[in-house]
C-alpha cells in the first residue's frame, strides 16, 4: 500500500476517489466536482513546489477541504434555484387548473339558467317573438331599399354632372376653334378682295 501512494500520481487518484466515494449522488455533483478540483489543485502545487510525498499528499487533501466548501456553496445555491422554479412551476399549474375549474363551473352554471329559462317559455311567446323578429326585418329590408336608392340618384347625379363639364368644355373649345378659323377665313377673304389692280392693264 506504502508503494502505491509514494508516487504523485497515486496520490491524486486516491484523493479523488476518496471524495468521491463520501460525496457520491446526483445533487452533491458541484461539492464532488470541487473537491476533486481542489484535490489536483493542491497536490500539484505541492508537487511543483517540491514536496515529498507525505507534503503532496498534506496538499492535496488541504485542497480537497477548500474545493469540497467552495463545491457545497455552489451546489446550495443551485439546490435553493431549482427548489424555487419548482414552487414557481407548481403555483403556475394551481392557478391554471383552478382557472380551468372556475370557467368549467361558470359554463356549467350559464347552461343550467338557460334551462331553466327555457322550461318557463310558453308556445305563445315563441311566435309571437317570430312575429316581431320577422317585422323587424321586413322593416329594416325597407329602409335598406330606401338607403341604396338615394345612393343610386347620388350616384347618377354625379355622373350627369360630369357628363355636363365635359360637354361644356368641350363646347366651348370648339367654339374657340371656329371662331379662330372663320376669323382667319376672313381675313385671308378681304385681302383677295381689296388687292389693287394693274394700272397698265
Amino acid at each position: 500500500m506504502k508503494a502505491l501512494i509514494s508516487t504523485p500520481i497515486a496520490l491524486l487518484a486516491a484523493a479523488s476517489l476518496i471524495l468521491q466515494t463520501g460525496c457520491a449522488g446526483p445533487a452533491a455533483s458541484k461539492t464532488v466536482k470541487g473537491g476533486t478540483t481542489g484535490a489536483t489543485v493542491g497536490a500539484v502545487g505541492g508537487l511543483i513546489a517540491g514536496e515529498d510525498a507525505g507534503g503532496i499528499a498534506a496538499a492535496g487533501l488541504a485542497g480537497a477541504a477548500v474545493g469540497t466548501v467552495i463545491g457545497a456553496v455552489a451546489q446550495n445555491r443551485e439546490n435553493k434555484r431549482q427548489d424555487t422554479l419548482a414552487q414557481q412551476r407548481a403555483y403556475n399549474q394551481a392557478i391554471a387548473m383552478q382557472k380551468r375549474a372556475q370557467e368549467k363551473e361558470k359554463a356549467q352554471l350559464q347552461e343550467d339558467l338557460e334551462i331553466a329559462e327555457g322550461f318557463r317559455i310558453t308556445e305563445e311567446e315563441l311566435a309571437e317573438m317570430t312575429t316581431r323578429a320577422e317585422s323587424a326585418e321586413q322593416q329594416l329590408a325597407i329602409l335598406q331599399k330606401r338607403r341604396d336608392a338615394a345612393i343610386e340618384r347620388k350616384r347618377e347625379l354625379d355622373e350627369l354632372e360630369e357628363r355636363e363639364r365635359e360637354a361644356l368644355a368641350e363646347a366651348a373649345r370648339l367654339e374657340k376653334e371656329l371662331a379662330e378659323l372663320e376669323g382667319g377665313t376672313s381675313t385671308a377673304y378681304k385681302k383677295t378682295t381689296e388687292e389693287p389692280s394693274d394700272p397698265q392693264l
